[in-house]
């Protein structure tokens, strides 16, 4: 099934977004809508709005302003986290376009990321609701927090254990995920074990993304991807598809590996061809892929004492996209 036919159910409440997320970016400075516009306008998923609306669906509630402020706000955190991401990254390109940072330089992609951050606290503050506010705020700092650990793991990538690559994907991706699953069962005033939950569903489809995203990192194009392939591994980033080939490897491989990763003269044509190669050998790609699945039947176990609903059946539907995804 398609993406799009999926979150069927949710289209005129995604399209509020869009106009909630369109009126929140216009500026009286020209380059602040000019760069948020070139991103947000750029097809993302909006995977963080779908999981918030279905969810609060899902809790039994299908209306109501504040359902589209969270959404958007949560869209806001994750595109300035992208911007700034691009940034530390020195990245070329995001969702198939030359990223924002090297059609504006650093400093002007920073400070419109913090612009969305302020925007988003502003429509989470909105909605007058402490306990939101808590959830979003708490996923932010945690999100932040992978980020760092991300960077601190960057210089000693021959180093970085399962266990590091997980508490990078767990608090980088997966918290505002989760979050967005907690806000929508608090905004239908779900009970505690309900927003928990949900909540982990959205935590565990959100693992489940990551290690789909790393690794289509290492098997696919970059048209298909919409960035660049082996980007991870230029910029130093160690990552389970090769953490598990490189677990597998011989000595001699390890060794080049290691001379690789430790080049000063950066990562070549010959080396990323090569690392690739080990991955495909050894089957990286392939058990991260099994694990990712692990993760989406805990997601789907999460949410299955929910009541049906079309809401819980597109919910899982999601589930099974994030998992089969190629882009």
């Amino acid at each position: 099934m398609e993406f799009s036919d999926i979150l069927s159910i949710i289209n005129p409440e995604l399209e509020e977004v869009e106009r909630e997320l369109e009126a929140n970016i216009k500026s009286p400075v020209p380059l602040v809508y000019e760069i948020s516009k070139y991103l947000l306008g750029s097809g993302g998923k909006r995977l963080r709005p779908s999981v918030l609306l279905l969810s609060s669906g899902a809790c039994g509630l299908m209306d109501g302003k504040e359902r589209i402020y969270s959404a958007a706000a949560l869209e806001f955190i994750h595109t300035a986290t992208l911007l700034h991401d691009d940034v530390v990254d020195e990245a070329k390109l995001r969702r198939g376009k030359t990223a924002s940072n090297v059609v504006w330089g650093n400093k002007a992609t920073v400070l419109v990321g913090d612009f969305m951050l302020a925007k988003a606290l502003g429509l989470i503050q909105s909605c007058g609701n402490l306990e939101l506010i808590k959830a979003v705020t708490d996923a932010a700092a945690k999100l932040a927090e992978g980020q760092v650990l991300e960077v601190m793991s960057a210089s000693s990538m021959l180093e970085v254990s399962e266990e590091v690559c997980f508490g990078i994907i767990e608090n980088k991706t997966a918290s505002l995920i989760e979050s967005c699953g907690s806000v929508g069962a608090i905004l239908a005033g779900a009970d505690e074990a309900v927003k928990r939950s949900v909540g982990q569903y959205g935590f565990n489809i959100g693992v489940a993304f990551q290690l789909v995203d790393d690794a289509l990192d290492y098997s696919s194009s970059e048209k298909e991807f919409g960035k660049g392939v082996g980007q991870d591994l230029i910029e130093g980033k160690m990552t389970l598809p090769l953490f598990y080939s490189i677990d597998r490897a011989s000595g001699e491989e390890r060794t080049k590996v290691k001379d690789i990763l430790l080049g000063r003269d950066g990562i070549n044509e010959g080396d990323l061809g090569f690392v690739r190669d080990l991955v495909e050998k050894y089957e990286g790609v392939e058990k991260t892929k099994v694990v990712a699945k692990r993760f989406i039947h805990k997601a789907r176990s999460a949410i299955s004492s929910l009541p049906g609903s079309a809401c819980k059946e597109s919910l899982g539907m999601l589930a099974d996209y994030v998992a089969e995804r190629k882009n």
